[in-house]
């Protein structure tokens, strides 16, 4: 099926796919989902989070957002259950979102690093070299 173009002079317009309403993929199996849950170890899991490069930016981000938010709420309306939901609703909004967005720079960097398109610097090495620097100026000053 040629899309329907009524200027002989241009081209074709590309076919849409049609979503399939029934798809034939077979769902996941309970099974699955079953062994997936059954992976995650909260005490494990959790206790590490803190050593992520993302974890404290998100976390102090999605309390102040949060707190702004139940504040601005409790003072617009005055009801306490109200606020407390907008501010835990902007609390987990804001921490997933910076969050996730913490972690697409951290992958864009690494990308620019494997295709050569940015230098990886070992801050260690650049810290020693700018130590020798200092040290080889205040000996040629004396």
């Amino acid at each position: 099926m040629s899309g329907a173009n009524n200027n002989p002079d241009k081209d074709a317009l590309p076919e849409i796919p049609i979503p399939i309403l029934n798809d034939p993929r077979p769902a996941p199996d309970k099974d699955q989902v079953v062994a997936a849950f059954k992976t995650l170890e909260p005490g494990r899991n959790f206790s590490t989070m803190r050593k992520s490069p993302c974890a404290k930016e998100s976390f102090i981000d999605g309390a102040a957002v949060g707190l702004g938010l139940g504040l601005m709420r409790a003072m617009k309306t005055g009801a306490g259950r109200s606020a407390a939901n907008w501010a835990f609703g902007g609390f987990v909004v804001m921490t997933i979102g910076t969050w996730e967005y913490c972690h697409y720079k951290i992958r864009q960097k690494r990308q620019l690093m494997s295709t050569g398109q940015m230098p990886v610097v070992n801050t260690i090495d650049v810290d020693a070299a700018k130590k020798r620097e200092a040290i080889a100026a205040r000996q040629r000053d004396v």
